[in-house]
């Protein structure tokens, strides 16, 4: 079986969350032998519509490979307002809609959390690796698909 290709669409909003997350995404996708490519966008807000434009190019031909899973990434804190509120369920929404209307092999990593110490703990790879739990989840989905025989 061909090794899976995993596109990886992170959120940059918090950048030392994110390199954490992303580290153990790539640990676990290099571990497990396959290939990945990482997309960067501004926030969790910007996930769905990233990953719809994927999609869509991949539709089109234009896009620079197709990708077999993906892997969704970022931090949403709850602050001052309800603002984290919001953006984290709209993000939630569209993901869980895209996966299920184009059926994807999605692993979602979008942390949602009260505070800046639940996010660090959630996020690093030496503790409860939600980067890592993403990847496994979007490479055990690929490998559902395939053993259904359903078309990525």
């Amino acid at each position: 079986m061909n090794k899976p290709r995993v596109l990886v669409i992170e959120a940059r909003f918090y950048d030392h969350l994110a390199d954490m997350a992303l580290a153990g995404v790539t640990a676990t996708l290099e571990a497990a032998g396959a290939a990945w490519d990482v997309m960067t966008v501004p926030g969790i807000y910007e996930l769905p519509a990233a990953l719809q434009f994927v999609l869509d190019a991949q539709a089109q031909g234009t896009a620079g490979h197709r990708y077999d899973g993906y892997v969704t990434l970022g931090c949403a804190i709850r602050g001052e307002s309800d603002h984290y509120h919001h953006v984290g369920t709209e993000c939630m929404h569209g993901l869980a809609q895209l996966s299920l209307n184009h059926r994807l092999a999605l692993g979602n990593g979008v942390l949602t959390v009260h505070n800046e110490a639940q996010a660090l703990h959630r996020a690093d790879p030496t503790r409860k690796n939600f980067g890592g739990q993403a990847a496994r989840a979007c490479l055990r989905m690929i490998d559902l698909k395939r053993q259904l025989k359903l078309t990525p």
